[in-house]
């Protein structure tokens, strides 16, 4: 008879911080091309493109990708290992991240946004505050602590997609100032993401759901 249980081995410190360092170094390309394009001397669009932030279908929009559905993949572990009324909200959080990932590479809200008026982050907001009154339950069904850094997590990512958003709209897209605004956008979904993945590695390793590698803190 087949062993149905499965072992899955993740040094949740080592792997995060590499995430971490990899996303950093993204933002960092990002500012230091621009910084050196605008007051050094003009850069190649190409050369530019293939680390702006701002850009689809380059190096960083597809590690931003990766790391939303690293978070998806995790959380659906987690929802499998659920049996209580509250399980159908983390296969919904798991769905949610996989379509972020997708529309990092598809472009989906940049879509949204050329059809509509005014900005699709109004309506990201709107949208956020109603998920967030639906999953008030769910919060409270969880530890304290955790629920806090699940929220703090969301507080961050969505301060990069929307709040950021909407306050560069003014800025001059060909300017210095719009590519730091874009490396703080973008910088914030990236630590958002890895924020809400590591607070959930960890606790899935304290629920022992996962076991996870010896190098623990």
């Amino acid at each position: 008879m087949l062993d149905s249980q499965f072992q899955l081995n993740v040094a949740v410190r080592p792997y995060c911080i590499l995430l971490l360092l990899i996303s950093l170094s993204f933002v960092l390309l990002h500012t230091l091309l621009f910084s050196y394009h605008y007051y050094v001397n003009e850069l190649p669009f190409l050369v530019r493109q293939l680390f702006d932030l701002d850009e689809e279908n380059n190096l960083p929009t597809w590690w931003s990708s990766f790391l939303l559905l690293n978070v998806a993949f995790f959380v659906l572990v987690s929802a499998l290992t659920k049996h209580d009324k509250f399980r159908p909200y983390w296969f919904a959080i798991a769905i949610g991240f996989l379509v972020l990932a997708i529309d990092e590479v598809a472009g989906l809200h940049e879509t949204f946004n050329a059809t509509i008026v005014p900005s699709w982050a109004l309506y990201g907001g709107v949208l956020v505050a109603v998920i967030a009154l639906i999953f008030i339950p769910f919060l409270r069904s969880l530890d304290g602590r955790l629920a806090l850094s699940f929220v703090l997590s969301g507080v961050v990512f969505v301060t990069g997609a929307i709040v950021v958003e909407i306050l560069s709209e003014g800025i001059d897209t060909d300017s210095l100032a719009y590519s730091f605004a874009v490396a703080l956008e973008e910088g914030l979904e990236m630590l958002g993401a890895l924020m809400f993945l590591y607070f959930n590695l960890r606790q899935m390793q304290s629920d022992q759901a996962l076991r996870l590698g010896s190098t623990v803190d």
